[in-house]
């Protein structure tokens, strides 16, 4: 579906059905049961851009049901939760339940789809989180990882880039979340050590120092003896890197291993870099980001042929910070070489770097997946984590840089339907931190992941089938809820 599509005529409606949830979270009588879930089907039916057809097949047919539809209930579903009014809704509802019923009938007319595979599309609104480019400071997302599971919400696609995509594979590793099980592979990563002196890579960027993801969590990650691939996670995960098109780099590239001119061979090096050294890299990567024009977003895993690269290593490419981290393929993998030389040629790329120089918060990324199908649904709710929006203590060194990368956000805010600005992240280059700064991370991230919390249930319970609603004798009855 085409951006402007979506913004112009889709997006209204996903505003509508997030205020209607936080409003639930506050006031979970605020509406009658029935009428609620009548309300909630009009909403997600005016989000539907495909079902069976072709996406612009259904667009097109019931494009008048999202005209007629907003005109109705823009006046009385402000974005304002507090000021949704059940009676005003109430005199709208019967005018709403005919609306629906003549564009479900034409639906199934056209033999787009079937009442049984509509309400099933319907009930279930899939979760998709995005993690988006923090460095170490992307920790703080684990306390938003462990309280999803608590609530019984796992994510049906994972997006990220920069540590977030290392956090995405890991967690699409497997159906259920831990956290304990996620803290012993960070604690791997740092005692196994994922850092390796540097070497000159084929597809990466020369750097201070090279990540070594397969060394640390190898293991986790095996399948039958080779490498579980991204097409093979159980939870589909994409993460974001970014191509060095051609003019992209104003240096030789060998000049980015030399950006911090100490001797850094460790996490705990890393960590305390002098602030004068940090200093003298945000620059060159301020120049390196304003260069949009030559840069190209490469979202892994979101075409079948680079859904068969090895998990850790499309993740390892995403958290690839241009000149402190470098990352390459192994040299015996050979499928891996194969698909990353079709791309570098296809592209005419120098080098694949963090995806952070791309966006931030690859929202808009993650969308145009799930258009294009690939989660077999396009019925989701798209939750953005984000670390670095209030940089404080040694992060805001990084304030050139993030403003810079603001820019990005422009293009996806208007693609994340809930977004979470966490205000107190860790340190930016505290890439595999202590147990105990883990742990305060992670409690940090789940306090301030509170509210969203509240919000994310109401906004994906599952709806009744339409005829168990018995919406004729709402649509044949006065404006009074009974």
């Amino acid at each position: 579906m085409d951006a402007r599509i979506f913004l112009d005529e889709f997006r209204p409606f996903r505003r509508g059905e997030i205020a209607l949830a936080r409003r639930l979270a506050d006031e979970p009588d605020f509406l009658p049961p029935r009428e609620l879930a009548l309300l909630r089907h009009a909403l997600r039916l005016a989000q539907l851009s495909a079902l069976g057809g072709e996406p612009d097949e259904l667009v097109d047919r019931i494009g008048g049901l999202r005209l007629r539809l907003l005109q109705l209930l823009a006046p009385v579903l402000p974005t304002e939760p507090a000021r949704i009014d059940a009676a005003a809704l109430a005199a709208r509802l019967p005018k709403v339940v005919l609306l629906v019923a003549d564009a479900r009938r034409r639906l199934f007319e056209a033999g787009l789809t079937s009442e049984v595979a509509l309400d099933a599309e319907l009930a279930t609104k899939r979760l998709v989180l995005v993690l988006g480019g923090a460095a170490g400071s992307g920790y703080v997302f684990l306390g938003a990882l462990e309280e999803l599971e608590r609530l019984g919400l796992r994510p049906s696609y994972l997006a990220g880039c920069s540590v977030g995509s290392i956090l995405a594979v890991i967690r699409a590793r497997t159906e259920g979340f831990a956290l304990p099980e996620l803290l012993d592979d960070i604690r791997r990563m740092r005692e196994r050590g994922a850092f390796r002196a540097p070497t000159r890579p084929r597809f990466g960027l020369p750097a201070a120092l090279r990540l070594d993801l397969r060394t640390a969590l190898g293991e986790l990650f095996e399948v039958d003896g080779r490498q579980q691939t991204l097409a093979e996670l159980p939870i589909p995960a994409d993460v974001l890197a970014t191509g060095l098109g051609p003019g992209a780099l104003s240096e030789p590239s060998e000049s980015y291993a030399r950006m911090i001119d100490l001797e850094i061979h460790s996490a705990g090096a890393l960590e305390k870099l002098p602030p004068a050294a940090l200093a003298r890299l945000v620059g060159p990567l301020v120049s390196l980001a304003m260069s949009r024009q030559v840069l190209v977003p490469i979202f892994l895993g979101a075409d079948p042929e680079t859904r068969r690269l090895a998990a850790l290593d499309a993740a390892g490419f995403s958290a690839a910070i241009p000149g402190v981290l470098s990352y390459d393929l192994q040299s015996d993998d050979a499928e891996g070489a194969r698909v990353l030389a079709e791309l570098f040629e296809r592209h005419a790329l120098s080098g694949l770097v963090d995806g952070a120089l791309s966006t931030l918060i690859p929202a808009r990324y993650a969308w145009e997946a799930v258009e294009a199908g690939r989660i077999g649904t396009r019925h989701a709710a798209i939750l953005a984590l984000d670390a670095l929006a209030r940089p404080r203590g040694s992060n805001a060194l990084l304030l050139p840089l993030l403003r810079v990368a603001s820019a990005t956000a422009d293009r996806d805010r208007a693609f994340w339907d809930l977004h979470v600005a966490f205000q107190r992240a860790p340190n930016f280059l505290d890439v595999f931190p202590s147990d105990a700064r883990l742990a305060t991370a992670a409690a940090n991230g789940k306090r301030e992941f509170a509210e969203t919390a509240r919000v994310l249930p109401p906004l994906l319970a599952p709806v009744p089938p339409w005829k168990e609603l018995a919406p004729d004798a709402i649509a044949h009855r006065d404006d009074r809820f009974r």
